[in-house]
C-alpha cells in the first residue's frame, strides 16, 4: 500500500464512513485475536483505542480544526463529561505508529442511539503514523 493516509467516503450528506469499518472491513489492517483482542495484520501489535469529549458549543472548532489536520490544537479544547457528551474525537492506532486512524463522531439517541461520522475517518500510514502516535495517545479521556 503505497498511499499514506485514507479517507472514508461520504455514505449520506454530512455523514461519513466508520473508522472502526475502514480499517476492519475495507483498508483490512486489523485482524481479531480471540474474542477482543484486535491485532494489526502487519506487526502483530494490538490496536489501541481512545476517545475524547466535546460539549456541543466545541462541535465546530474540533470539526475545523480536524478537517485541517490540526489534531494537537483539538487536545486543548476543554473536554466534556465523559459518556455524556455527543461529540467525541475517536482514535485507533498501534504502538509504533504505522497504523493511526482518527475520526469526530456524534453519539444521536434521538435516532435510535446511532453514532454518525461527522468527518472522514483518516488513516495516517507508515511515516504518516509516525508522526501522530504521541498525539493519539494523548486522545484517551480520564473519567
Amino acid at each position: 500500500m503505497n498511499t499514506k493516509k485514507i479517507e472514508s467516503k461520504e455514505t449520506a450528506p454530512g455523514e461519513y464512513g466508520d473508522l472502526f469499518e475502514l480499517l476492519m472491513k475495507e483498508l483490512k489492517l486489523f485482524k481479531r485475536k480471540f474474542i477482543l483482542s484486535l491485532r494489526s495484520v502487519s506487526t502483530n501489535e494490538p490496536q489501541r483505542y481512545g476517545l475524547r469529549y466535546f460539549e456541543k458549543q466545541y462541535q465546530a472548532e474540533v470539526l475545523r480544526l480536524f478537517n485541517e489536520e490540526r489534531f494537537e490544537e483539538i487536545l486543548r479544547i476543554p473536554v466534556g463529561e465523559v459518556g455524556r457528551c455527543a461529540t467525541q474525537l475517536e482514535c485507533r492506532y498501534i504502538d509504533s505508529g504505522k497504523i493511526v486512524g482518527l475520526q469526530v463522531n456524534e453519539a444521536r439517541p434521538h435516532e435510535g442511539g446511532r453514532y454518525v461520522g461527522l468527518t472522514p475517518a483518516k488513516v495516517f500510514l507508515d511515516e504518516e503514523g509516525e508522526k501522530l502516535v504521541r498525539i493519539a495517545a494523548q486522545i484517551s479521556q480520564k473519567s
